[in-house]
């Protein structure tokens, strides 16, 4: 029996190791690891199985304090289960989707597993995967640059239960203002990344996007714990302007004869059907809600598509497009383009 808990307890440490030194973990995490897992063991006793694993395999210990643990970079670690080409490819896709949006710091802990899907797919039929697989964004503007210190302080913090401290500057403020809170999650939409942290000053939970808060630092204070009752996406779809839930409605529009498969490939709420067809125009009815990305959404097609109902969204976006109308109404003085005259040499 001792034999079978040794074999599983250096099993799990080898598995909780990190493939880059940035993630290393210490004794202490470690032996919390275990613990979760209905583990007991002592400090002493880890210690013992790192120095003996670390004679068969390449591991690394660090100067740090506490010494952190990790594989050696460049080396192979083991993967039970093996990754199948299927989920290597999944992996290969969530890489090329996120790495525009994380920091290279943090991609370095996703290298080892992205290099070890590379192997998998270059033992099968996916292998060219690169050739017949593209990811595109059909966003207009790049996702905001995030210091790698703000993004491992905050993803720390959420591990770890502590408070953090950072500077907050908004764009409507010329002063920044100090923070210290309690991080609850985060949230990722349109390539923004925002922490859900509760202010004890304010006494709420507030939303802050990543690439405004500087001098990021994170405290050996205790964070205080979400309610059991708090709801993450709820909270984020209330106070995030793209996110924010409306009243449901029932919009009636009519698009273009040209464009109208682009809305019946994706609909844009439940219940959505055809109402009539003609040579013009297509008209659909859907159940939506009237929040501010339905009317973004209206109103980056143009001319191609008209609401019809109900009446208090048709006048929202009237007074909308006459607003537009008026800053185009009035064409732009074009410069001159008469080449200046070149003065003549007086005779002597």
């Amino acid at each position: 029996m001792r034999e079978e808990t040794q074999f599983f307890r250096r099993l799990f440490v080898l598995l909780q190791l990190p493939g880059s030194q940035r993630s290393r973990r210490s004794v202490a995490q470690l032996r919390r690891d275990l613990a979760q897992q209905g583990i007991e063991t002592t400090t002493r006793t880890i210690e013992r199985d790192l120095l003996w694993l670390a004679r068969f395999f390449p591991l690394h210990c660090d100067d740090s304090r506490p010494r952190g643990w990790f594989w050696a970079e460049g080396r192979q670690s083991i993967q039970i289960p093996r990754l199948d080409s299927l989920t290597a490819l999944v992996l290969l896709l969530a890489h090329e989707s996120l790495r525009s949006i994380f920091p290279p710091a943090l991609l370095e802990n996703w290298e080892h597993y992205r290099q070890q899907a590379e192997r998998t797919l270059m033992d099968s039929s996916l292998r060219d995967w690169r050739r017949h697989v593209a990811v595109l964004t059909s966003s207009v503007q790049a996702p905001p640059r995030l210091p790698d210190w703000t993004l491992t302080q905050i993803l720390e913090a959420l591990e770890s239960g502590r408070q953090i401290a950072f500077i907050y500057q908004t764009p409507w403020r010329k002063e920044a203002k100090d923070h210290r809170v309690s991080p609850w999650g985060v949230v990722l939409q349109e390539g923004i990344l925002y922490l859900v942290a509760y202010h004890p000053g304010r006494g709420t939970p507030l939303l802050y996007a990543s690439q405004r808060m500087q001098r990021v630092r994170l405290l050996q204070v205790p964070a205080e714990g979400m309610p059991p009752g708090f709801s993450l996406r709820d909270f984020a779809q209330a106070n995030l302007r793209f996110a924010e839930p409306g009243a449901s409605i029932v919009l009636r529009f009519r698009v273009r004869q040209d464009m109208a498969r682009l809305v019946e490939e994706r609909p844009i709420g439940s219940h959505q059907t055809v109402e009539s067809r003609g040579r013009v125009w297509v008209t659909f009815r859907a159940e939506v809600e009237n929040s501010a990305a339905l009317r973004w959404w209206i109103l980056s097609w143009g001319a191609a598509l008209q609401v019809l109902s109900p009446p208090e969204l048709v006048e929202t976006l009237r007074g909308t497009t006459i607003e537009m109308a008026k800053l185009y109404a009035r064409r732009p003085r074009i410069a001159s383009s008469a080449k200046p005259k070149t003065p003549q040499k007086e005779s002597a």
